[in-house]
This record gives structure tokens, C-alpha cells and sequence, in this order.
């Protein structure tokens, strides 16, 4: 990273704001709050761009529009300059927001007299029975009186309080209800309403709040009440339904408007980094070495030739400045799921290059399924085909577009898998095993007893290769920071891990004792290619002509001694570190075991389905062979009611279809979960430190509006003299 510093007219600060804005690399320094200058004061036309976004925010609240939701359907508007962009907000603003004002405020007001009616409805309902004028209810000037509903169970106790209380002078009329609640009115001398209240509330009676206007009947009352509410319910429904024909019209204008409102006030937010003197404006930033060229192009391109632009290598701490990961578009998933461990810092390589291939790969080996692959990679076809038109799936489905070229490279490897295997939507009767070592059934059709341990073996062997890139790269760190006593340490345990693995597979896995036999002797352990022939003299492993005890002397004490001569030095933190990478070496390994075990959970799973369920419909698939490889053979062996017996291929549709969509899911969930784990836990941990500072430049995402490209002439200046 370095840093450029940007000067220019004072009257071009906007220009420079655009500039930075289309290269999208520019991260400020904030000198302003160091150099303790003064804030930035808002120009008119800002302050009303930041009003007109919070009566945008407010419309888009009463319309319950998503903004964040984009639109394939975007408006193009040339907002270089703000008034364009006002007037745009303005336009929309005075269009639609009177009528919607007025629409909710007469929402309200009906709401609110919907409610009262509804209540003077409800009461009287209740006094229906009872014959009582609502308007009885009170106090006069020699009674007072009063409805309401208490338990039918505590009525009798009311009725003895009362007797009790008044000496007699009380009137009850009352009406049981079906749900165990009377409806009760009570009339006693206006001089004995206090005490009444206590006991009426101390019974639990609810008392009737009798609106203003309830005058009549309760007859009358109720018929003028549900015919004044089914008046008002019909305007309700009908504001409702012009409301929402609003929302139908002014949504996409009104998410046009708000974005452009709030790239404004990025915009303003921008300018805070900005210094300005009598004559010029001065702005510093961080950008990627390389990209000088590009940022002085668009610089040229907005302002002319008013600007002077300074790079500088930093002479402070390169802690203090940001990470930039330079990788093409189709990795982005990948670099993401990078920058969730942690970012890169100055100690460390940018994984996400190799860790493009590496995810999907192991992926699919653990979920090997052509079938289930294919569906994966259309998923994420789907994905990615929206997302590059500008759709929008919503915040749950949103993670699939974001990840969908990672969710290609998984499908196409599922597949790879799939096909190596034999594995067809978990059926083992369709596709011929490219790789006969992992087929469940022999060219007999008799069982393969070693299969387990033929994908055992190759999961250790993927992970034994992971680990040695890992060691590897952080070699190559250690080297380009010149930290050589490091590098020295890393060279002496990669020597001691490939000595390991080759002890391991090239000697023997199960009798350590072997390892220092004096007569026996080593083969060289060949990645990949020994899988299926077992381990040490296997006929493929080549002979070297020394015993295994002087192997593991060269290979394994050896380097070990170095590794803990040169991790004493370091002191403390050295021996953890040694302790770490030896415990490490064996741990960290046999983690790898789980791609076996979930594989073969996988299988087992998928072939539950096929195995138990009725088929349902039977779909046979004819002979195909491709380039002198036989995808689909002409016969296939299958587990019969007598046996192994050869028959066409075929693919059972009800256990496919199930196994897919439990399996499937399930499977592809904790498969993409295991597969982070072995790159964040395993390998990460034998080169990647991250603790870096994630990049944040100046950029500005549109996903409602579009910038039309327009060819302007910029006025040239012949000198430019900065203060």
C-alpha cells in the first residue's frame, strides 16, 4: 500500500469526491482530526439532500418498502452533479408524499373513530339484554349508576356487599353470559358511590366506559354503530387500496431517490477528510501500489489538469496500513470466507488464490454425487445468473448469490467426486467408478472389503499435501520478511513432516516399531498414485537403499533436533511453538480421516433411501461411453433377492428424490462446514497468522440507479498553484 495525496482547487472538491469515487481504491487518512481542524461546514444544497433522505426514509417506512432489496429494473440518472440529484428527490418527493400524508392521516382518524364505535358497538351488546339508555349511566343529582361485567361466581357476593353497604337502597339487574361472565347494572344513592366503588373493584367488576354520543336505545345504538363501522371499514379498505396502489407505482422511484440521497451524504461524510485552505483542498488516502496510473487517469478525467497528485511510500510502522487483496471476481466467495478468519497481515500470503481450488476439492471428495453436484452447480448458475442482472433474493437467499461461483466450483467437484466414485443421487447402479479402487461391488460383483480403507488412505494423503503447502508458504514468508532463524525452524519441520508421511505409508502405519528396523527397507512414498496397493513394499512405492532405522534418523530425529536447538533460542514462545508443530503433525493429520467418514456417512445415508423406499418409478439410463470412457456401462452389478446379479442401469426415482432433499441438504450443510474446518484449523494454522487491517476504501454500491456513461470535456487550465 501507499500513500497519494490529492490537491486541487477548492472549488473542485466535488470532482475530486467523484473521481475517488469511480476508482473505488481510495481509504482516507483522516488528518483533519489530527491536524485538530475545523468541521466542514454543509453547503445548502447538502442540507437539503439530508432532509430530503430522511422524508425519503419516511415515506419508504409508510410504504414498508425494503430499500436494501435491489432491482434489475434500475433508473439512470446523471448525479454527477447534485442538483440533478436533488431535483430528482424532489420531483419524487412532491409527487407522491401529499397524497400519502393525507391517506394516513385519514387512516388514523378512521382508525381511531373505528375503534370508539366498535367499543359503544360492544357495549351495547351488552345492555341490549338489559334495556338500559347508555346515557343512564352516571352520576345524577340523587343516583348513581353503573354497568359492567363481573364472574357469574363472585355476582351473589356483589349482591350481599351490597345489601350490606347500602342497608338495602341498591338496584341489580343482570344477565348471565354463556362463558361464565354477567353483565350487571347497579344504581345506589349518589352518596354512597365511593364505598360502592371499593367493592366493585375489589369483586373484580369492569365498568363500561360509555363514550360520548351513545345516546338511545341499545338497539338503536347498535344498529347506528355497525352501520357507521362497516362505512368506515369500506374507506379503510378503500385508502388501503390506493395506498398500495401508490406503493406499486412510486417503489422504484422512491429506492432511486433515497439512493441517490444517501450517496450524497456519503458523499458529505467524505468531505470530512478534506482540508481546505483559501485556494485548494487537500485529501490523503490509502491505495494499492499499482494503481497510481488508474487514479490520476480519473483524476485527468474529472477535474483536467487542476489537481496535483503525490505518492509517498510510509515511513511509519506498515502495521498502521491496510490489507488489499488483489483477486479476480469469480473468487470473491472465496476471499470472503478468507476475511471471515481473520485479514492478512504484513507476516502473511493471500490463501485465497489456492484456497479456490483446495475448498471445492476436498468438498468434493466428501460430497461426491453426480447427481446431487449438478443440482449444487445449478443452484449456483441461478445464483450468479441473478446477481449479474441485479437481482435481489432477500437477506436468507442473499448468502447464495453472494457465494454463487463458489457454489459452481462445489457442484463441478461433487461431480468430479462423483463420478471418480460411481455416485448417481446416492445410487451405485448408474455410472461406471472412473476409479474402479473406490466401487463398492468388484468386476464379480462380490463386496470390495478394502474400500474404507482405500478412502482412509487417500484423505490422509490429501491432508499430508494440505499440511506440506501450508509449511511450505510459510517458508516462503519467513524468507521474504528475512526472518531466517524462523525460516530455518519451518524448512526443519517440513523435512520432519514428509519424513512422517513416508515413514507412515512407506514403512508401515500400524508398528511404529518398524520404523527403526535396521533390515527393513524404505520405499518412497509417491502422493496419490499408491492408493489401492496398501502400504511399504507395494509394488508401486519405489525402493531406496537404506533401512528404515537410517530413514528415520536422517528424516525424523534429525530435523527434529534442529527444530528444537533453534526453538530454545526463541525462548518460551519457541517452545510452544515446537510443541504446537510436533503434536500438530500427528493431530492435524489424522483430522483429515473425517473426509473418509463423512464420505462414507454420505453413502450410507443416500443408500438407506435408495435401498428402503419403494422405488416408486424405475429410470433405466442407456449406454454411453465418452472418448473411449465408458460413463455408463451396459451393465451394472446389483445386490439381488439372490445374490449379485448384472442388470441395466437403472436409478430408483422415490429414494433419489428423498435422499436428495434430506441427504442433500443436511450432508451439503455439514460437508461446506467440515471442508472450513480443515482449512481454517488445520492449514491456516501452519502459515496464517491474519490480524491485518481490512481495506475500506471509498466506494459507493448502487442497486437501485445507473450511471449513464457520458462523454464530458473538462476545461484544462494551463497552471494550477496549490497554497
Amino acid at each position: 500500500m501507499v500513500v497519494a495525496k490529492v490537491i486541487s482547487h477548492k472549488d473542485k472538491d466535488r470532482h475530486v469526491t467523484l473521481a475517488l469515487e469511480n476508482f473505488g481504491l481510495f481509504e482516507f487518512i483522516d488528518v483533519r482530526k489530527k491536524s485538530h481542524l475545523a468541521t466542514v461546514e454543509r453547503t445548502r444544497e447538502e442540507s437539503t439532500a439530508l432532509a430530503a433522505l430522511e422524508r425519503l426514509e419516511r415515506l419508504a417506512d409508510t410504504f414498508d418498502i425494503d430499500l436494501q432489496r435491489g432491482s434489475a429494473d434500475r433508473v439512470s440518472i446523471d448525479d454527477t452533479s447534485i442538483s440533478n440529484a436533488i431535483e430528482y428527490a424532489s420531483n419524487v418527493i412532491k409527487g407522491v408524499e401529499p397524497e400519502v400524508l393525507e391517506i394516513d392521516q385519514k387512516l388514523v382518524s378512521l382508525q381511531m373513530e373505528l375503534e370508539r364505535l366498535m367499543n359503544i358497538r360492544d357495549i351495547a351488546q351488552y345492555l341490549e339484554p338489559l334495556g338500559l339508555d347508555p346515557s343512564y349511566i352516571g352520576s345524577t343529582e340523587f343516583t348513581y349508576t353503573t354497568a359492567g361485567v363481573i364472574s357469574t361466581s363472585k355476582f351473589s357476593e356483589l349482591k350481599w356487599s351490597l345489601n350490606e353497604v347500602t342497608d338495602g337502597s341498591y338496584a341489580v339487574n343482570s344477565i348471565n353470559l354463556k362463558r361464565g361472565v354477567t353483565v350487571a347494572i347497579v344504581s345506589v344513592p349518589v352518596s354512597m358511590r365511593s364505598g360502592v366503588e371499593r367493592i366493585l373493584t375489589a369483586l373484580g367488576f369492569e365498568s363500561f366506559s360509555i363514550p360520548e354520543g351513545s345516546e338511545g336505545s341499545p338497539e338503536k345504538i347498535l344498529s347506528e354503530s355497525t352501520n357507521r363501522i362497516s362505512e368506515i371499514e369500506q374507506e379503510i379498505t378503500r385508502l388501503r387500496q390506493r395506498k398500495n396502489h401508490l406503493r406499486k407505482d412510486w417503489t422504484r422511484r422512491i429506492s432511486a431517490a433515497w439512493e441517490l440521497m444517501t450517496i450524497e451524504r456519503k458523499r458529505l461524510d467524505a468531505r470530512r477528510f478534506y482540508v481546505y485552505t483559501e485556494e485548494s483542498v487537500k485529501t490523503w488516502g490509502w491505495i494499492p501500489k499499482g494503481k497510481e496510473t488508474e487514479l490520476e487517469s480519473l483524476l485527468k478525467e474529472h477535474i483536467g489538469t487542476a489537481y496535483v497528485l503525490e505518492i509517498d511510500e510510509p515511513d511509519f510502522v506498515e502495521t498502521e496500513s491496510p490489507t488489499y487483496l488483489d483477486n479476480p471476481e469469480f473468487m470473491k466467495p472465496t476471499q470472503e470466507v478468507v476475511e471471515a478468519f481473520g485479514t492478512p497481515s504484513k507476516h502473511d500470503l493471500d490463501p485465497t488464490k489456492i484456497m479456490w481450488l483446495s475448498f471445492p476439492l476436498i468438498f468434493g471428495l466428501v460430497f461426491a454425487d453426480v447427481g446431487q453436484g449438478f443440482l449444487i452447480l445449478l443452484i449456483g448458475l441461478a445464483a450468479w445468473r441473478s446477481k449479474k442482472k441485479g437481482d435481489d433474493w432477500g437477506s436468507m437467499l442473499g448468502y447464495l448469490q453472494a457465494g454463487a461461483e463458489g457454489l459452481i466450483m462445489m457442484g463441478i467437484f461433487a461431480m468430479i467426486g462423483g463420478f471418480l466414485f460411481g455416485s448417481f443421487f446416492g445410487a451405485e447402479t448408474v455410472i461406471e467408478p472412473l476409479w474402479p479402487t473406490f466401487a463398492h461391488l468388484d468386476e464379480h460383483g462380490h463386496h470390495n472389503p478394502y474400500r474404507a480403507v482405500h478412502m482412509l488412505k487417500l484423505s490422509i494423503e490429501v491432508g499430508a499435501i494440505q499440511i506440506a503447502l501450508g509449511i511450505i508458504l510459510s517458508i516462503y514468508n519467513h524468507i521474504k520478511h528475512h526472518e531466517m532463524r524462523k525460516a530455518a525452524i519451518s524448512a526443519s519441520y517440513l523435512w520432519l513432516y514428509f519424513g512422517f508421511i513416508n515413514l507412515l505409508f512407506g514403512v508401515s502405519y500400524n508398528s511404529i516399531e518398524q520404523w527403526f528396523n535396521p533390515d527393513k527397507l524404505m520405499n518412497m512414498w509417491l502422493p496419490i498414485v499408491g492408493i489401492g496397493y496398501g502400504s511399504g513394499n507395494n509394488g508401486i512405492y519405489p525402493v531406496l537403499p537404506i533401512s528404515a532405522q537410517v530413514f528415520t534418523m536422517i528424516m525424523l530425529i534429525v530435523p527434529l533436533v534442529i527444530m528444537t536447538l533453534s526453538s530454545v533460542v526463541g525462548g518460551m514462545d519457541g517452545m510452544v511453538h515446537l510443541m504446537e508443530s510436533v503434536l500438530g503433525m500427528i493431530s492435524h493429520t489424522v483430522s483429515y480421516a473425517r473426509i473418509f467418514a463423512l464420505n462414507t456417512v454420505h453413502v450410507i445415508l443416500s443408500g438407506v433411501f435408495i435401498t428402503l423406499l419403494p422405488p416408486l418409478l424405475v429410470i433405466p439410463f442407456p449406454h454411453i461411453e465418452l472418448l473411449g470412457v465408458e460413463i455408463i456401462p451396459e451393465t451394472v452389478w446389483h445386490e439381488g433377492p439372490h445374490g449379485p446379479e448384472q442388470v441395466q442401469p437403472f436409478l430408483p426415482l422415490l429414494g433419489a428424490v428423498v435422499g436428495t432433499l434430506i441427504v442433500g441438504i443436511l450432508e451439503g450443510l455439514l460437508a461446506f462446514m467440515h471442508t472450513l474446518r480443515l482449512h481454517f484449523v488445520e492449514w491456516f494454522s501452519k502459515f496464517y497468522h491474519a490480524g491485518g487491517i481490512p481495506f475500506d476504501p471509498f466506494t459507493i454500491k448502487r442497486i437501485h440507479t445507473t450511471v449513464p456513461r457520458m462523454e464530458t470535456e473538462v476545461p484544462t487550465q494551463s497552471g494550477y498553484a496549490v497554497n
